[in-house]
């Protein structure tokens, strides 16, 4: 009774926003008060959940729980019964997103499983652009790439060097194998731009789901989504290289062009059960719902708790289920509205903000805290005068925006899984938090700050860590104490593609140890020192020469 009180009292506050409604169409949210009598148990989960999204929860150590089960169809069919339209579902959140006039949807409070009718905005019908090349893909004899010698990353480098990216991909890891689902507002060209050639020709570029229009069409309405894509997809060595070419991309549209309206964050939440249900490892979401079209609809700071929005309960549910969940922070730093939007705010969400090229917050990243007082945003990424890919043949162009410093996180974060898929969503996001350059000083600024997935890797990996820049200064270095095994990613200047001697040497300056390493500059090299548990306990050198001189590698405590 409780329920329907409330609901009826829904109806008067919204008597306003729903008068010019009363025979249009518009769409609501319909939250259900049980799961009762479902024809899925949690005892049978591949009846709704794939054997990978299992595998993912597995891992992780996450049970299947009644928040996994599909929403009741006999509810489901007791709306359509009522003549009203379904436009999406939320098992998550229990609940059903309609299309239908107000009377018809309030009329649904009256059904025993119904406890709330919410109004999230007119149903807007949104007329496609089509693609703006035609379906064969155009040739890239006419890129031109950098000049010999130069980062094979070709115009991306500065952008994917200040993450770490370079380090990461050195060892081999670009992403294979990890599969990251991308909403955003449409992905004009993204099937026949060359910047995609090597991920759609080899299977790994996925049309998924239209979840605005409720339709596979996904190359149409926004280039938004394209950009997005390209810092994270784009593999063209020596032009455009983004930071996980080597992972699988399922494209899903969640926002609606034609408008802002809350019934956006039922679509990101629909979008992201989806991404759950097939296996998805990583969600990239570059949106964000602070201010609607409907005034009255729209958000204000106190909302920003990680639980009063739609959009947020959803996303913190999704951040529960194993997944990496990244969302810009949003572009308001500079405006009266400063703060982060939602679903930013949810807690378990790696809300990113950007950085200039310096590593300095860039002016317009939305800043924290949440309304309950947690850190955000979380991580920071390149966001200002960042290179994406244009919507037609092989332009680049700049762009800013933490639209851009999500995915070029959500693209690293999955080149470092990809090196350790046995390591769960929780202990990437530790390694990669605990090395963030603000990590033990955390603000509502730059939250953990900027991180460094080099020095992630090493971590993940059991390797000696470097303890100051000052370590690195030549390049990035790693050390399995078990097998005596050093790993180097030396840079361009620091060696030749020549044999290099390298010396384990005693604080007195004696070698210890000799060895020498074939290497090319920027890939990984291997060195095993034999007898390693022999080494009295101590302080040691491990010290490069070569052609151009000697150099300090790195200080090594043993054990």
């Amino acid at each position: 009774m409780v329920y329907k009180i409330c609901a009826f009292l829904l109806l008067a506050s919204l008597s306003t926003a729903v008068s010019a409604q009363k025979s249009t169409p518009s769409k609501w949210w319909v939250n259900f008060s049980d799961k009762a009598n479902s024809p899925f148990c949690t005892c049978r989960p591949a009846e709704f959940l794939s054997a990978r999204a299992l595998d993912r929860r597995a891992r992780a150590g996450i049970s299947v729980v009644e928040s996994d089960l599909p929403v009741n169809p006999a509810y489901i069919k007791a709306l359509v019964v009522s003549g009203v339209r379904i436009h999406s579902t939320s098992k998550w959140l229990n609940s059903a997103t309609i299309i239908a006039d107000s009377a018809s949807a309030m009329a649904l409070v009256q059904l025993p499983f119904v406890e709330q009718v919410q109004y999230l905005g007119p149903d807007i019908k949104v007329k496609n652009p089509p693609n703006k090349l035609p379906s064969k893909r155009p040739g890239i004899s006419a890129i031109p790439k950098l000049g010999e010698g130069q980062s094979v990353f070709g115009y991306a480098s500065l952008q994917n060097s200040l993450l770490g990216v370079p380090f990461v991909h050195a060892t081999g890891d670009r992403g294979a194998g990890i599969w990251i689902a991308v909403m955003d507002g449409g992905f004009t060209s993204a099937d026949v731009l060359p910047f995609f050639d090597s991920v759609a020709l080899q299977g790994r570029l996925y049309q998924g789901w239209d979840f605005v229009e409720r339709d596979g069409a996904v190359y149409e309405s926004a280039s938004h989504g394209t950009s997005v894509l390209s810092v994270m997809a784009s593999d063209l060595p020596g032009y455009f290289v983004g930071t996980a070419p080597e992972a699988t991309y399922f494209l899903l549209k969640t926002e609606d062009t034609g408008g802002e309206f809350p019934v956006e964050e039922t679509n990101w939440i629909a979008g992201a059960e989806w991404a759950d249900s097939i296996g998805v490892d990583l969600i990239n979401a570059s949106l964000g719902y602070t201010v609607f079209n409907d005034t009255t609809l729209s958000h204000t700071f106190a909302d920003l708790d990680g639980h009063s929005s739609l959009g947020s309960r959803g996303a913190a549910i999704a951040a529960s289920k194993g997944m990496l969940i990244l969302n810009s922070a949003g572009n308001s730093g500079e405006d009266s509205w400063k703060y982060l939007g939602v679903p930013a705010d949810a807690p378990g969400v790696i809300a990113v903000g950007a950085v200039q090229h310096d590593g300095s917050r860039a002016g317009f990243s939305s800043i924290g805290p949440s309304a309950d007082g947690r850190i955000k945003p979380d991580l920071m990424a390149p966001g200002e005068m960042v290179v994406v890919a244009g919507s037609s043949g092989t332009e680049l162009g700049l762009s800013n925006g933490t639209s851009l410093a999500a995915p070029m996180l959500t693209g690293a974060l999955a080149s470092l899984w990809s090196g350790y898929p046995q390591k769960t969503a929780d202990e990437i996001l530790t390694a990669v938090t605990q090395y963030a350059d603000q990590a033990s000083q955390p603000d509502n600024l730059r939250g953990y700050g900027l991180p460094d997935l080099a020095l992630s890797w090493l971590a993940l990996g059991g390797y000696l860590v470097p303890n100051s820049p000052n370590d690195a200064r030549n390049g990035f270095f790693a050390f399995d104490r078990e097998g005596g095994t050093f790993r180097f990613v030396l840079l361009p200047g620091v060696v030749t593609d020549q044999p290099q001697s390298v010396e384990l040497r005693d604080l007195l300056g004696n070698p210890i140890r000799r060895g020498t390493v074939h290497w090319k500059p920027g890939l990984l090299s291997t060195l095993t020192f034999s007898g390693m548990q022999d080494l009295p306990p101590g302080f040691y050198h491990v010290v490069l020469h070569t052609d151009m001189g000697k150099r300090h590698l790195a200080g090594l405590v043993w054990p």
